[in-house]
């Protein structure tokens, strides 16, 4: 029964956790999209330079801003046509658009003013991947993943916001590490107490043959 009683504490405290961690993560995905700013057109206004229209604003950007380009492809859930997303990192923050969006051709016109080779990921470094080895260019992206982290936010937030964003990013990613915890700890219980000794009247019955034990229940 003590082994009973402390297994169903450490479920309950398991659970708990869980259910806190799950309510934290919700709550901060809703906040993320509540201080996400949309981007409603982008225009190239002079040769190299272009103006990202936001709901806060217009932002010029040049080529000499962007940090990193990603590229990725997924399938509309209804057509299953395929769409490109792609995500342009700039000191003023991160540009995502959408092949479905109206503003498309003039991003990609942008993107591939920096990038022609189309890569799925391009990071502004002077050194190439064709002359770097695998190792290298892998620690090269990491550097440039750490050099971006400071402007991962839609571009025209401003600063007092994108300081809370990065606070809510930051109680996101602390509810999923703590969430995963306690549910291997529900999973997977810990056997933080040790078997317990058999009884004695256990063992002085043990020592009994089974003749014995018959002329004892007689008795």
């Amino acid at each position: 029964m003590v082994i009973r009683g402390r297994r169903i504490d450490r479920e309950c405290i398991s659970g708990a956790v869980i259910f806190i961690c799950i309510v934290v993560i919700i709550l901060s995905v809703v906040s993320i999209r509540l201080l996400d700013v949309k981007v409603s057109n982008i225009e190239l206004v002079d040769r190299s330079l272009y103006t990202v229209v936001t709901e806060n604003g217009p932002i010029n950007v040049s080529p000499d801003d962007v940090l990193r380009i990603e590229r990725t492809y997924s399938k509309a859930a209804i057509t299953g046509a395929p769409v490109e997303l792609d995500r342009i990192y700039t000191i003023k923050g991160f540009i995502y658009i959408s092949s479905l969006d109206s503003f498309y051709k003039t991003g990609r016109q942008l993107i591939n003013s920096i990038d022609s080779e189309g890569k799925l990921i391009w990071i502004r470094s002077n050194k190439s991947e064709a002359t770097e080895s695998k190792s290298s260019w892998s620690q090269l992206l990491n550097a440039n993943q750490k050099t971006v982290q400071p402007f991962n936010y839609a571009i025209g937030t401003p600063f007092k916001l994108a300081t809370l964003v990065f606070l809510v990013l930051s109680l996101q990613y602390l509810a999923l590490a703590i969430g995963g915890l306690a549910l291997l700890v529900l999973i997977f219980p810990m056997k933080l107490v040790a078997p317990m000794p058999a009884q004695p009247f256990m063992k002085e019955g043990q020592e009994y043959g089974p003749e014995e034990e018959i002329v004892a229940v007689a008795k």
